[in-house]
């Protein structure tokens, strides 16, 4: 079991706003779908107004604050439409800034999420930023990239293809794991800059570890999942960069009152940011 996060608090180590935004979207990867939030789209859910579901997670980069992310969604028998925002928080929040909210909808299938649309959009890496994604014909597309980002190798159109956004395969795990209770299963995930692969298997139920900033606590079910980059490298990224680098990580889902299964705690390192922790609050 990977030993409790240290409490102890370290002069912090100021982060660029590109490490930032490179360590958020990072995090949004290692979220399962119960930790994101939701505006109802017509195209995607039913009629009535599905209830909605609010969380709010706290984000530590080797153990300092350094986002928040707020959370909505709501899910029918026949789609979602999912909402989150996520800012700079903390002693970090001093030093960058962060304002960035993402917003999928989408319809279940017998074998997943069959995507709609996929919209991501505020100020990041020190530029207001656009990325909005149309799957008009079951495949993904950029529809909207501004600003341009001509340091990144373009990703081939046959490569994004396949490519479900992250809110959207958050949102399958999640299903997954409340259906069957297991998250065994991998996708091609599009990011907005990058094209990542992320693969998640079943340890089964244990005790969560110790942490004091967590309120869940005791038996949990753990599912362990890889995260790697596949396309969309910065010119910069040679081949030993930390970017090349596998993201090995662990979640841990409880039965939240209100909600089910649910994220509360998931726990990585990472090549760059060291060990990063995103802890659901009470």
């Amino acid at each position: 079991m990977t030993p409790p996060i240290s409490e102890q608090r370290r002069a912090p180590m100021p982060l660029s706003m590109r490490r930032l935004a490179d360590l958020s979207r990072k995090l949004v990867v290692g979220l399962a779908a119960g930790s994101l939030a939701v505006g109802v789209a017509p195209r995607a859910m039913a009629t009535e107004t599905p209830p909605q579901i609010d969380h709010t997670y706290g984000v530590y980069a080797d153990g300092l604050r350094a986002l928040t992310i707020t959370a909505r969604y709501a899910i029918t028998p026949d789609g979602y439409a999912i909402r989150s925002t996520m800012r700079s928080a903390g002693i970090l929040g001093w030093v960058v800034r962060m304002n960035l909210t993402s917003q999928a909808t989408g319809h279940f299938v017998p074998d997943g999420v069959n995507p709609v649309s996929f919209d991501s959009a505020g100020y990041s890496r020190g530029a207001d930023r656009h990325v909005v994604l149309d799957y008009n014909d079951g495949r993904a597309h950029i529809a909207l990239e501004t600003p341009p980002e001509p340091s990144r190798e373009p990703i081939p159109a046959e490569s994004l293809a396949p490519a479900k956004d992250t809110l959207s395969a958050l949102i399958q795990m999640q299903r997954a794991v409340r259906a069957h209770h297991s998250c065994d299963g991998s996708a091609i995930v599009f990011d907005g800059a990058r094209l990542l692969r992320v693969q998640a298997w079943t340890v089964g139920q244990q005790d969560m570890p110790d942490d004091s900033r967590q309120p869940y606590h005791g038996s949990a079910l753990r599912c362990d999942f890889t995260d790697v980059q596949i396309a969309g490298f910065r010119q910069s990224d040679g081949p030993g960069s930390a970017a090349r680098k596998t993201i090995q990580g662990k979640v841990w889902f409880q039965d939240v009152p209100g909600d089910g299964l649910t994220i509360v705690r998931v726990l990585f390192d990472h090549p760059k940011f060291g060990r990063l922790a995103i802890v659901m609050q009470g």
